[in-house]
């Protein structure tokens, strides 16, 4: 009983030190938005999603006299410019990082827990590589950094893939595969991957053939003629192959000469998700 209480309390001020952190991380970033020259604390506080009150006692915090705010020139240094810039993204990947560490340690397999874990990795990334550090040793130039980029991003897409094929029953994501690939004919500037054979080596020596299909539904099909192939396809393979296929189809279009395309179309294929809009709040409502 006492190791659960003292689990339980530490846990507790766990949790007020983050929500300690993050007050002092939005109170920076309030203030970086009023010296850029952001200076409507309504606007500040609907995009915050916290009250007025607290915006004000942010920029106290800070320093800075909301009240004067039309004779306090603007920081020229602090304007953001088209330019990305490590300091502006590392902030962002030090929050994501805060946000998604408690549900990591709490549940380090779940797909929405790991893509946010990714993105926050990759944000990081992206500040190494706008201004790689000179104090770690080697392997931090940019070019070296890179890769690591791209991995955070495949990983992205991988946790977001097994969300959704344990969301989805097979026939919808079926359905939503034949439609992706309809659609993507149907605009007239893109060629779109049916099918491919691959040839694969073996850990164990020697390579098979392996032929990736889709049947009527849209559903992916694996075929070979070697007994080491076993198993059944199912959502989160379904969703890596197409993934994989799309990544082929791009590749190709880009290769492909200008007869092979008709006149891109402007009309959307019927039968496709409903195009969603995110309506933002105010602070009045």
């Amino acid at each position: 009983m006492d190791h659960e209480r003292l689990t339980a309390l530490s846990a507790l001020v766990a949790w007020a030190d983050r929500r300690e952190r993050l007050a002092e991380e939005r109170a920076d970033l309030v203030a970086a938005a009023w010296r850029s020259g952001s200076r409507n604390v309504a606007e500040l506080s609907r995009l915050a999603r916290v009250s007025r009150d607290t915006i004000y006692a942010d920029l106290k915090a800070r320093n800075i006299d909301a009240s004067a705010r039309a004779q306090d020139p603007v920081d020229s240094e602090a304007v953001p410019s088209d330019q990305l810039k490590a300091e502006s993204v590392r902030p962002l990947a030090q929050l994501v990082d805060a946000v998604a560490r408690p549900a990591f340690d709490r549940a380090p397999d779940d797909p929405l827990t790991r893509v946010t874990t990714s993105a926050g990795r990759a944000l990081e990334a992206v500040a190494d590589v706008l201004s790689p550090p000179t104090d770690q040793g080697p392997g931090w130039t940019r070019e070296e950094l890179l890769p690591g980029l791209a991995d955070q991003g495949a990983a992205i897409t991988h946790h977001a893939q097994r969300e959704l094929a344990a969301s989805q029953e097979p026939d919808q994501l079926a359905e939503r595969t034949d439609y992706l690939h309809r659609a993507l004919l149907h605009r007239g500037r893109n060629a779109s991957a049916e099918r491919v054979e691959v040839v694969v080596a073996l850990p164990a020596g020697g390579s098979t053939s392996v032929r990736l299909d889709r049947d009527d539904r849209g559903w992916t099909t694996l075929s070979g003629d070697s007994p080491l192939l076993t198993g059944e396809i199912d959502g989160l393979d379904h969703l890596e192959v197409q993934h994989a296929l799309a990544v082929l189809s791009r590749v190709i279009t880009r290769k492909l000469d200008e007869s092979a395309f008709v006149p891109k179309r402007k009309d959307a294929l019927p039968g496709g998700p409903a195009v969603r809009h995110r309506s933002t709040p105010s602070n009045e409502d």
